[in-house]
């Protein structure tokens, strides 16, 4: 996708209050980055995991999006994520998802999500339905 295409700059509502950007996108991939503001962390003083989870699946949803038709829609039906580290207040995390399963009914994308260190901090894989009649 052109670094000028509109998907990259025009993001619901939900991606701005989490601070995701989008870094690149096309239809077999994307790529996030969300720095870890004082509003997404949880009493431990790290990122919540809802938020770490949101970033994914927006990620894998943004995906999905492309790769159907525009008189049709996608929802996630199913997300498993894995923890491995904190990602603590302050930090950038980056995200970058990758279809593994592009089906006709289904799609399956797989988020790494990396710390500014480098280490992983949560690997995500959603399934996501196509809606041929949006009007759910």
């Amino acid at each position: 996708m052109p670094a000028d295409h509109p998907l990259l700059d025009d993001q619901p509502p939900f991606a701005d209050h989490l601070g995701l950007r989008i870094l690149s996108a096309r239809p077999d991939r994307v790529e996030g980055e969300m720095r870890v503001s004082p509003h997404l962390i949880n009493r431990n003083g790290t990122l919540h995991g809802g938020a770490v989870m949101g970033m994914a699946d927006h990620l894998g949803g943004l995906g999905a999006f492309m790769n159907i038709a525009s008189s049709e829609s996608t929802a996630t039906v199913e997300s498993k994520t894995n923890f491995f580290r904190a990602i603590p207040a302050g930090d950038l995390l980056h995200g970058v998802a990758v279809l593994l399963h592009g089906g006709r009914q289904t799609m399956v994308w797989q988020t790494t999500l990396t710390r500014s260190d480098g280490k992983m901090a949560a690997m995500v894989t959603q399934t996501q339905i196509v809606l041929r009649d949006p009007k759910f």
